[in-house]
């Protein structure tokens, strides 16, 4: 279990967003809007903020993150991307 102090200050690395933390799953997932592609935040008009991707998009995914020994895996590339309109978080 991640400790609420660790909780308080961690942040999507992609998009510096909140996290809502699944204790059940071991789970941290980020609700906003990033690029299916690569990750990374999109912007109002769907466009990767990513120089490398900068593709546009209209399907939006959410991050889910895992975490293992209690240590949360931040890692962009290795989280998992889940449909925006599929998410069902319990806050």
């Amino acid at each position: 279990m991640v400790s609420q102090e660790l909780l308080d200050i961690l942040a999507c690395p992609s998009c510096k967003g909140d996290l809502h933390y699944d204790a059940a799953n071991d789970t941290l997932t980020c609700m906003n809007r990033h690029c299916p592609e690569c990750g990374m935040p999109v912007d109002d008009a769907g466009v990767c903020q990513s120089p490398e991707c900068g593709k546009k998009s209209e399907n939006f995914v959410g991050l889910r993150y895992r975490v293992e020994d209690d240590i949360p895996i931040m890692l962009i590339y290795e989280a998992e991307k889940l449909p925006l309109g599929e998410q069902v978080i319990e806050k």
